[in-house]
């Protein structure tokens, strides 16, 4: 029994959406030329410090797609994995010949897969492309 399955992450695209979050400026946090900060409520108020400026907008990044992000070693269950074929061991591939062929015709298809995924998983995500 599967108590708790990952979900999928966000560089299989689940958290992408065509519509862009809203970015409001301000409230934001000045700094000026000494260090000294300030918050402004408007760009009035910005123009009215002389030699304050607010930071540029960096829009987030998901997590599995920072440099410092590692995908191994994690849990899965009880047990510790340090690499995607002990995942894929632990989670019972049907055959290893079977998981090839998947993986082959999901490279020709163009589907994105991850190799930690189960030979069920990838044979949904060939179906549903």
């Amino acid at each position: 029994m599967v108590l708790l399955q990952q979900s999928a992450p966000a560089s299989a695209g689940v958290f992408h959406s065509d519509v862009p979050m809203p970015y409001e400026k301000f409230p934001a946090w000045a700094t000026g030329p000494d260090g000294a900060q300030r918050i402004v409520n408007s760009q009035a108020e910005l123009d009215a410090l002389p030699g304050f400026a607010v930071p540029d907008y960096v829009p987030p990044v998901p997590r599995e797609q920072k440099p410092e992000f590692a995908a191994y070693p994690k849990w899965i269950g009880d047990q510790l994995v340090s690499n995607a074929e002990e995942e894929a061991a632990l989670l019972g591939s049907d055959d290893v010949d079977t998981r090839e062929a998947l993986l082959q015709i999901a490279a020709e298809k163009g589907v994105k897969i991850d190799k930690r995924w189960s030979d069920d998983k990838i044979r949904a995500a060939i179906e549903a492309a």
